[in-house]
C-alpha cells in the first residue's frame, strides 16, 4: 500500500469517527433521525458498538432512485401505465429476469427496514413498507411466470401478519382498541385467503408454515388485547363499586351527623 492511500484511509476512518462521535448516541435509545437538504429524512441506528445502519425512511432504504424514481416498483408501475396506455390492455405486458430481481431484491431490503423499524414502534412506517411489498407480490403474481412470482408470493403471508400488527399498533397509539381488534380480525381473514390460494395451488408447506407462525401469531395477538380489554371492563366496574360504596359511606355519615345533633338536642 502507498503512503498517499494509507494517508488517505487514515483521513477516512478520522472523518468516519468524528462523525459518530457528533452523533453521540443514547445507549438506551440508539437511533437518530436527520433531515437532508432534499426534505428525505434518514434513520441512523447504532445496534451495538461496532454496527453502524443508515436507513432512507421513505423511498428506497438504500436512498437511490433508479430510473429518477422513488423505487423500482413505482418505475415498473409506470412502465405498466404506459403499456395500457399504448395497447389498451395489460394483456402482454412482462419483465425480463434481470427486472424481476431488482424488484425481488429492492423488495428484502424494504423488508430489513420494516423489521428494523418495528423494534423503534415506527408503525406508520411498517404500515407503508408493508403495504407496499405486498403490492409487488400482487404485481409479480399477475405478469410474472408462475415459479418467478412464487419466490416472493411464498411470503405473503408473513407481510400480511405484520401489516395487521402495524394497523393494530396505530389504533392503540390512538386509543381505539376495538378497531385494534378489528385491524386483527381483517388481518386474519387475509391470511386464511392466502392459505387458501396456497393449498389450491399446492404449495402445502407454505401454507403451513403460514397457518402456524402468521396465522397462529395474529391469533395470539387478539387473544392478548381481548384479555387487556377484559381487564379494563373488570377496572372500570370495579371503580363503579367504589363510586356506590363510596355513595353509601355519604349516606351513613349523614345519619351520624343527623343522631349526633339529635343528641346534642337532647342534651
Amino acid at each position: 500500500m502507498s503512503n498517499d492511500s494509507a494517508e488517505r484511509n487514515t483521513r477516512l476512518i478520522q472523518t468516519l469517527d468524528e462523525t459518530l462521535d457528533s452523533l453521540a448516541f443514547d445507549a438506551d435509545h440508539p437511533i437518530k433521525t436527520l433531515r437532508l437538504a432534499d426534505g428525505r429524512k434518514v434513520v441512523i441506528m447504532q445496534p451495538n458498538a461496532f454496527t453502524i445502519m443508515r436507513l432512507y425512511v421513505s423511498g428506497r432504504p438504500d436512498g437511490k432512485r433508479p430510473h429518477g424514481r422513488d423505487s423500482y416498483y413505482d418505475y415498473f408501475c409506470e412502465q405498466l401505465k404506459d403499456y395500457e396506455n399504448q395497447h389498451s390492455t395489460d394483456e402482454g405486458f412482462r419483465l425480463t429476469p434481470e427486472d424481476w430481481r431488482s424488484l425481488f431484491e429492492e423488495s428484502y431490503e424494504r423488508y430489513i427496514r420494516y423489521l428494523h423499524f418495528a423494534g423503534f414502534n415506527r408503525w406508520s412506517d411498517v404500515k407503508r413498507d408493508t403495504e407496499t411489498n405486498i403490492a409487488v407480490t400482487d404485481f409479480a403474481r399477475k405478469y410474472a411466470p408462475p415459479d418467478v412470482a412464487w419466490q416472493s408470493y411464498q411470503y405473503k403471508g408473513y407481510m400480511l401478519m405484520m401489516n395487521g400488527i402495524a394497523n393494530a399498533e396505530l389504533s392503540l397509539m390512538a386509543d381505539d382498541r376495538q378497531e385494534a381488534l378489528r385491524q386483527i380480525d381483517l388481518g386474519i381473514q387475509r391470511i386464511g385467503q392466502f392459505c387458501g390460494e396456497c393449498l389450491r395451488e399446492e404449495y402445502g408447506e407454505a401454507e403451513n408454515i403460514t397457518r402456524e407462525r402468521y396465522l397462529g401469531n395474529l391469533i395470539e395477538f387478539r387473544s392478548d388485547l381481548e384479555a387487556i380489554e377484559e381487564g379494563l371492563d373488570e377496572e372500570r366496574d370495579s371503580h363503579g363499586d367504589l363510586e356506590e360504596e363510596d355513595e353509601d359511606d355519604l349516606d351513613i355519615l349523614e345519619e351520624l351527623e343527623e343522631l349526633l345533633s339529635e343528641g346534642q338536642r337532647n342534651s
